[in-house]
């Protein structure tokens, strides 16, 4: 009797251990997809409000891609597809400006938990253009 003491928690240890790397990387997984969208909401944001600083429609949608890529980069996102629609058509003083982010990125680091090999976000931000702004 006294050889066997211990022996049930190293089964418990080897049977319980994937379990818990298996919980561990789905934490991660969902922390990381959590962050991933609050990221794409902030770019829209940032593309959003530097459209809406810039003088013509042309100028509008430039600024904002170089915004969201900017963005993106800071925080280290990459995006395998990016797409970036900035709508313009309300671009006059008191109109708005509303840019529509998608990202598709690689969640394959963590793909042993289940979760999909990658995820699209999208986020849409509306920024408002000033209404006492000259040309």
């Amino acid at each position: 009797m006294r050889t066997e003491r211990g022996s049930a928690a190293a089964v418990e240890l080897v049977v319980l251990g994937p379990v818990l790397v298996m919980i561990m990387l789905l934490v991660v997984g969902f922390g990381r997809m959590a962050s991933a969208m609050q990221y794409v909401q902030s770019a829209a944001a940032d593309g959003a409000r530097a459209a809406s600083l810039e003088r013509n429609t042309i100028q509008s949608a430039t600024a904002a891609r170089a915004a969201i890529d900017a963005s993106l980069g800071d925080r280290g996102m990459t995006c395998r597809w990016l797409d970036v629609n900035v709508d313009v058509s309300d671009y006059r003083p008191g109109g708005s400006v509303e840019v529509t982010v998608t990202c598709t990125t690689s969640l394959g680091d963590v793909a042993l938990s289940g979760l999909p090999g990658s995820k699209a976000y999208t986020a849409t931000a509306v920024v408002p253009i000033e209404t006492m702004r000259g040309n």
